[in-house]
């Protein structure tokens, strides 16, 4: 998938050159925090990169423990305890992935089986787990051309007491809804619009 790139500072991508759009921006009118103070949710999104990494790092086994921020300790403990309690076999992590016909790009964090059965993984070390993250489940699944029609969708949240909780997506609505909202979105940008979806406090 030599055509697709991503810029890190930005956060967007782009395919041949040609911006196309990233799966969490699309699915924003749907999972925006307004009311959250700025400085806390950049925190929030700091610390959910590191969570991200460490578990990456430990899966390809590169990861120095002793050097971890002592706060990530418990969140991998999580990860661990998730793989140690489910055969876990991964041969996508961190990839980007692109569909060609919706033109939309991702990041998904794992791909591959687990106890036997194909499944695309999302990691949260968010304190609740939201319907939306089914619809980027769906994504992630409909742009992965190795994903099976049966492929399981799994959302595990990291906890800060070392516990995790593996919760399944199955509703039949998440990809179509997704493909509305991207719809949605193509249109606005098409007719130069700005969606307005709910007053700020």
């Amino acid at each position: 998938m030599s055509g697709l790139t991503f810029d890190a500072a930005s956060h967007t991508y782009a395919f041949d050159g040609n911006p196309i759009p990233g799966v969490t921006t699309i699915l924003k009118p749907l999972t925006s925090f307004h009311i959250v103070r700025p400085d806390i949710l950049a925190a929030a999104s700091a610390f959910g990169t590191a969570v991200h990494l460490a578990c990456e790092q430990w899966d390809r086994g590169t990861l120095d423990e002793a050097a971890l921020d002592p706060a990530l300790v418990p969140y991998l403990g999580a990860w661990k305890l998730f793989s140690a309690e489910n055969i876990v076999n991964w041969t996508m992590i961190e990839d980007r992935v692109h569909h060609p016909i919706y033109r939309y790009a991702g990041t998904l964090d794992r791909f591959g089986t687990v106890n036997g059965k194909q499944a695309v993984v999302d990691i949260k070390s968010s304190v609740a787990l939201y319907p939306a993250t089914g619809m980027q489940l769906a994504a992630y699944k409909n742009a992965n051309p190795g994903a099976s029609p049966m492929c399981a969708r799994l959302a595990v949240q990291l906890n800060e007491d070392g516990s995790y909780v593996a919760k399944p997506y199955t509703d039949r609505d998440d990809w179509p809804t997704f493909l509305s909202l991207l719809t949605l979105r193509t249109w606005c940008e098409r007719h130069r619009i700005t969606p307005h979806y709910q007053e700020k406090p």
